[in-house]
């Protein structure tokens, strides 16, 4: 029997992760994953203008990364770098009927949020929450039009068809929702290569979201995460109650779990491997802080499954 391939892609700074996966039953099973690193200045995030710098050499690593992966497959989840536009959390007390009228009103309530410079928008948004008024909680993405442009026709020059774009730190609740979702709230904080981002759900909803570039320096880290929260405990008391966990890909793992344990006064859970529950992870002989690393790139994968069956 002939199973469908899905395939998810992570763009960063300087490199790409990929991974591919098929369904087997009412799991998944890993066929394969691959990184590649990227020269400098071939991707570079910023939110005003087009984030590839080498064309060529961007689409001879997709190409280099994916194929092998592929079989056959075109159709792919990617993740941008969350430098490359941004994310919002809004309530919309205005009622509407259908997608076209809901993202007319969150442009409307994007224009004093968003640099005066800012050329032509691509919006994206889910609602997160609906309420017994018609207000609604809706999760907005926004990237300039230029920039997306950019990312999907390299892409589809390098034979594959973005169907799924997304961002980096959105992602990660997806690899490891079936962890995280048995708690109603909590924290989940990536520090990922020099990221880091913070998510807050409450009631099992996001309810915070905010990413910095940071060196790797756990102190660093510390600081970025009291400076942080101290708006958000005033505002949400149940904080202090939610479970944190952990996501990173730092090889030397202790003083960064200690740095988070401060931050929040207690203990933490550091997420295992995303890749160890899969059939088929043994085929990708890699360490566990490179398997934490394609966390993104696996819950984009799996995110593809119902998209394409649906």
């Amino acid at each position: 029997m002939f199973r469908r391939t899905y395939l998810g892609l992570e763009i960063c700074r300087d490199g790409l992760r990929a991974i591919a996966v098929q369904r087997k039953g009412l799991g998944t099973a890993l066929l394969g994953g691959q990184t590649l690193r990227l020269s400098e200045g071939v991707v570079c995030p910023v939110v005003q203008e087009p984030n590839i710098l080498k064309p060529d050499a961007f689409i001879d690593a997709v190409r280099e990364v994916l194929m092998p992966l592929a079989k056959g497959e075109e159709r792919i989840a990617v993740a941008l770098p969350d430098a490359a536009g941004h994310i919002f959390i809004l309530d919309l007390d205005t009622p509407f009927k259908n997608r076209s009228e809901g993202e007319q009103i969150v442009r409307w309530r994007l224009k004093d949020l968003l640099p005066d410079k800012l050329s032509e928008i691509a919006v994206d948004y889910q609602i997160l929450e609906e309420r017994e008024s018609g207000s609604k909680r809706v999760l907005a993405s926004v990237v300039s039009r230029d920039v997306l442009t950019q990312y999907e026709e390299l892409l589809m020059k390098a034979g594959f068809a973005p169907c799924l774009i997304d961002f980096h730190a959105l992602n990660l609740y997806s690899a490891y929702r079936t962890i995280v979702d048995l708690e109603a709230d909590f924290l989940l904080i990536g520090v990922d290569n020099s990221q880091l981002s913070m998510l807050a759900f409450e009631n099992k909803l996001l309810d915070f979201y905010r990413v910095k570039s940071v060196v790797h320096d756990p102190e660093q880290i510390f600081q970025e995460l009291n400076r942080t929260m101290v708006g958000y405990r005033r505002a949400h008391a149940a904080v202090s109650r939610s479970t944190v966990y952990l996501h990173t890909d730092w090889p030397q793992r202790e003083e960064l779990c200690e740095a988070v344990r401060a931050a929040f006064e207690r203990d933490i859970k550091l997420f295992p491997s995303p890749l160890g529950p899969l059939s088929g992870s043994g085929k990708l002989a890699i360490s566990t802080a490179e398997a934490s690393g394609m966390a993104v790139a696996l819950g984009l994968a799996e995110r593809m499954i119902p998209r394409v069956n649906g």
